[in-house]
């Protein structure tokens, strides 16, 4: 692991930026929103349509506008809604959603590139996507291409008309959940499950194509790990810099068993992963992000709600108990109380109903161990945050759910509201690790691991 996140490095520090070709297309493409935007951008959009053959033959690309929209969230690259023009009539829309990974060196940088966010993401749209149309809807793409020395990537979809067709987009921090949002992903989520387990065993080709979890995050988990040494075991104990500050803000209560045992969870947390990821009968190509504002939502003529998905980063093949874990997380603590039975509930009987039951036992097993991963980064980074809060005199007027994460207070800074917003969703997702792992006996799962594994090695 050391090596690779060595070598990841090298690659950012002397690869940015070259415009090399793209490992799916063979073709130069842009890595930012002026390559389209300059003069040469209408030939090289014209290129990238034509592999794809959308042009008819003979029609070319006239001009490309950058309608300045404003596509501010999420952490990963150049984005802009782009408007173009042709010397001919076409099918093709006029607007465009481009997304690139052209980013300044940094911390966010390295951990997008060592988890592999552009390759998960291209692979999808390369080969899955096709597959998927009739049970899940998501953007049309018209061009993706990555290279993978560089960490170069291209996305070239429709744009998605939220406020209009769809619902305004929402934010998994600043927007409250909904039931009826979350029993919507259950469905979603099994439905793409059972897909990938049907072509899996109809000895398709496709799914072949995508990326492992434990492949794809094993760079991830050593800056995980790095994370953890950091910072959890005063996380746990709920200070900063070993004082006792704003104890109201920290919701979280860890399990008295792991309470000094953080070396040891953090030292398992790749291994337990790892060993989930490669339970045959539990691992599945899911979308591993399921939240609010990777979603689009629109309602049918009889008014039943219905969604769609976008940015497929992070989607790989995983156990799905660590990936519903990962989904849930996210969602204020107090409503994942509340509604965790019921979603249980209704994620297993769909699995039931699309014909790929999974035992209760089976799934909480996997589900309990899967919280390691955001406990041990979580815990870290928190600590980090709450650091740098503190030293702003900022941390200690902070609430759970505090205001200024949903831009209601106009003096705090886009700069500042982004760490206020990090904050927040560290928070619940710490919060809800732990409520997960009391609930659910997390230790248990955990002891019975190790004698599982110490069994094997013998």
């Amino acid at each position: 692991m050391v090596l690779g996140v060595l070598t990841t490095l090298l690659k950012m520090m002397c690869c940015k930026g070259r415009h090399a070709r793209g490992k799916l297309t063979g073709l130069v493409f842009p890595i930012c929103v002026d390559d389209l935007t300059s003069p040469s951008g209408p030939a090289l959009l014209t290129k990238m349509l034509q592999f794809g053959q959308h042009l008819p033959d003979g029609v070319v690309v006239t001009s490309v506008r950058n309608l300045e929209k404003k596509v501010a969230d999420g952490v990963k690259g150049d984005k802009a809604v782009l408007e173009v023009s042709y010397s001919g009539s076409v099918e093709l829309p006029s607007r465009f959603f481009l997304k690139c990974n052209l980013q300044k060196l940094g911390a966010m940088r390295l951990l997008v590139a060592t988890s592999d966010v552009c390759e998960c993401e291209a692979l999808f749209y390369h080969h899955l996507a096709p597959e998927i149309v009739d049970c899940l809807r998501t953007p049309k793409c018209f061009f993706v291409d990555l290279n993978s020395t560089t960490g170069e990537f291209c996305l070239l979809t429709e744009v998605l008309g939220f406020g209009g067709e769809f619902h305004t987009l929402k934010h998994r921090v600043r927007d409250a959940a909904t039931l009826e949002e979350q029993l919507l992903f259950v469905e979603t989520g099994a439905r793409l499950h059972v897909r990938s387990w049907f072509l899996i065993n109809s000895s398709s080709a496709v799914v072949s194509h995508m990326p492992r979890f434990h492949h794809t995050h094993r760079q991830m988990w050593l800056l995980c790990m790095v994370s953890g040494w950091m910072g959890l075991k005063q996380t746990v104990q709920k200070t900063v810099k070993g004082k006792r500050v704003n104890a109201d803000w920290m919701t979280w209560s860890c399990p008295p068993e792991l309470v000094g045992k953080e070396w040891e969870l953090i030292w398992d947390m790749s291994d337990i992963l790892t060993s989930l990821a490669l339970e045959r009968d539990m691992v599945a190509f899911g979308h591993n992000d399921l939240t609010t504002d990777n979603a689009f939502y629109w309602r049918d003529g009889a008014g039943h709600l219905k969604m769609g998905l976008f940015d497929w980063q992070q989607s790989c093949v995983n156990n799905v108990g660590q990936e519903w874990a990962w989904n849930w997380h996210f969602l204020e603590p107090e409503f994942l109380d509340q509604n965790e039975e019921a979603m249980i509930t209704s994620l297993l009987s769909s699995y039931a109903k699309l014909g790929h039951p999974i035992s209760r036992g089976k799934f909480l097993r996997a589900y309990t161990l899967g919280t390691i991963q955001m406990f041990v980064f979580g815990g870290g980074g928190l600590q980090l945050l709450m650091k740098e809060l503190h030293s702003n005199g900022i941390f200690q007027t902070l609430v759970p759910n505090d205001p200024r994460c949903r831009g209601l207070d106009q003096d705090v800074d886009d700069q500042l509201r982004e760490k206020l917003v990090g904050a927040e969703m560290t928070r619940r997702t710490f919060t809800n690790c732990c409520n997960i792992m009391r609930r659910h006996n997390f230790f248990s799962a955990w002891q019975k691991w190790k004698r599982t594994r110490s069994l094997d090695a013998s």
